[in-house]
């Protein structure tokens, strides 16, 4: 009894020290696209100073009926170019740090689905050792926990067709209990 509650205490402290960790690196990444989403609202602001800036030279100019000097566009539409690339890389990198978090969380589904196929696994073998059920019922319970986690990748798109709303709750359903 005393080693059970060892064993509980045990796993309580590393399953509070696993989520402790997740949630710091999660924080620490989401401050870090929360940081560079800021940068994008910041240049966006600039672009839209130097477009007003140009559409303002625009209507000096036909006013006065005169031709834009290309030495004023550019000077105007240089800055811009600048913004836009700066742009473009920040995005990139809000892009990256999105995926690395999709590819941590869909990492911790399937460490999460194996644990729990094998905890079920045990717990056959221990019924098959009881002779609760014989090696015909083991095998093919076995062979359906088996297929969450050679499924996964499958699982894990579908689940995600669904939640962008490719495919409705229904479909979701039987695909995933075909898959299961």
């Amino acid at each position: 009894m005393a080693n059970f509650f060892k064993n509980l205490t045990q796993s309580f402290g590393e399953g509070i020290a696993e989520a402790s960790t997740k949630s710091s690196v999660d924080s620490q990444r989401q401050s870090e696209i929360n940081k560079l989403e800021t940068q994008i609202k910041e240049i966006e602001i600039k672009l839209e100073k130097q477009y007003t800036l140009l559409g303002q030279l625009e209507a000096d100019n036909l006013r006065k009926a005169e031709s834009i000097s290309k030495e004023a566009v550019a000077k105007l539409f240089n800055p811009i170019r600048k913004l836009d690339a700066e742009k473009i890389e920040i995005l990139e990198k809000i892009k990256e740090l999105k995926a690395k978090q999709a590819e941590q969380d869909k990492a911790e589904d399937l460490l999460r689905i194996k644990k729990e196929v094998e905890a079920e696994l045990k717990k056959l073998e221990e019924l098959k050792s009881l002779e609760v059920i014989d090696d015909e019922e083991f095998e093919i319970a076995q062979v359906k926990l088996n297929k969450k986690v050679n499924n996964f990748e499958k699982l894990y798109s579908l689940k995600i067709a669904f939640e962008r709303g490719l495919i409705n709750e229904q479909e979701y359903t039987q695909r995933k209990a075909s898959l299961e």
